[in-house]
């Protein structure tokens, strides 16, 4: 109980209702035990000079929220479904490992060492992430077996799950060597985005939508939720990336709207890529127009998530919403654009004051939310 009242004292410092506060605390508790026996089960898998870090675990509430946003706001969701703990803990376990999956792959490309399991002192990126993706798809059939004692339940969620990521997979594949075409906007939002984002985070409720069918018509609201809240995320995830995609010849929504809307003038996508990397970092200062388009889309389609979400049953509501996305944009270093939202009402204006008490929360960077670890 101590530990559950550190975290609502802690999500109280950016949350003006106490139930919503109360349903993320009970989440974060319930996804710190989920840290605790993924150590418990994976402790003697390996050679002591390969030993495994859970850094998370050494966190400090409230940075141990800003971290693992996500992961703690899709096991509310569970709690909020009435789903049972026993099983509301199985999918918590299985939502970790799928995340450390992609946080390995991830790893793998990018030649990095992150995430919420990690090998100590390993600087190789590849093997070391290997063996994290063969420990954790081990771990998911392992708890799909203790879930789900139906051979076909069991089968249809591994399938299901397999699916889903194999379709992000293939996604990602298609700009590896980069890419020469800019998509127009809504296409891409449709066809890049959508997999991006909207997919990636579904991932956490491919094996609960199998597991709980009973709860078909909630899975669709919940379904609809999570697409648009990712597919946000991404459009805020394109505008930090803005220098790194343009260099990269990555898709990037910001490019799109600059180059086939041209809100601040007209564009070219070759005189996009000669601007210097400075200017590039800071696409608010040429292209305000563009950004503000952006900021604003990613806002909406956040907004829509989360009403959604408390259609399907879930304590937040709109204006915890907002509270919620202004959180979001202060973790991601994007306070500065925070100005160029145009949707600006009483609520906003009183999560200003919830936020610039909380402090700690502005210096956390992209990287302390999934899926970028």
């Amino acid at each position: 109980m101590a530990d559950l009242e550190v975290f609502r004292s802690c999500l109280k410092q950016c949350l003006s209702r106490p139930d919503v506060a109360l349903a993320l605390a009970k989440a974060a508790i319930r996804h710190r035990q989920v840290e605790k026996e993924f150590r418990r089960r994976f402790a003697g898998s390996f050679p002591p000079e390969m030993r495994l870090q859970f850094p998370h675990l050494e966190l400090a509430p409230y940075q141990y929220w800003q971290r693992n946003f996500f992961s703690i706001l899709f096991i509310s969701v569970f709690d909020a479904l009435g789903i049972p703990a026993d099983r509301c803990r199985s999918y918590g376990l299985i939502l970790h490992a799928v995340r450390g999956i992609v946080t390995a792959a991830d790893n793998i490309l990018d030649h990095e060492n992150k995430g919420a399991v990690r090998f100590a002192g390993r600087e190789a990126a590849v093997l070391p992430n290997v063996l994290l993706i063969l420990m954790q798809n081990g771990l998911i059939h392992e708890v799909l077996h203790e879930a789900m004692p139906e051979a076909d339940t069991r089968k249809r969620a591994a399938a299901a799950l397999m699916r889903a990521l194999s379709a992000i997979a293939l996604e990602e594949c298609g700009e590896e060597n980069g890419v020469e075409t800019v998509l127009p906007p809504d296409e891409l939002l449709a066809e890049i985005c959508h997999f991006r984002g909207g997919e990636l985070l579904r991932l956490a409720f491919v094996v609960p939508e199998v597991g709980e069918a009973q709860l078909a018509d909630k899975w669709r609201m919940v379904g609809a939720a999570i697409n648009r809240i990712g597919v946000a995320l991404q459009v805020v995830d394109d505008i930090t990336d803005f220098a790194e995609d343009i260099t990269r010849r990555h898709h990037n929504v910001l490019r799109s709207c600059i180059v086939h809307r041209g809100p601040d003038g007209a564009v070219s996508d070759a005189s996009l890529s000669k601007l210097p990397a400075e200017r590039l970092a800071h696409p608010e200062r040429d292209f305000p127009r563009a950004t503000s388009q952006m900021i604003t889309l990613a806002l909406n389609l956040a907004l829509e998530g989360f009403e959604h979400l408390h259609r399907a049953g879930h304590a937040i509501d709109r204006a915890s919403a907002l509270e919620l996305i202004k959180m979001l944009f202060h973790l991601r270093g994007l306070r500065r654009l925070w100005a160029l939202v145009s949707i600006r009402n009483s609520d906003d204006q009183a999560a200003d004051s919830r936020h610039q008490a909380a402090g700690p929360a502005a210096q956390c960077s992209s990287a302390h939310l999934w899926p970028a670890t």
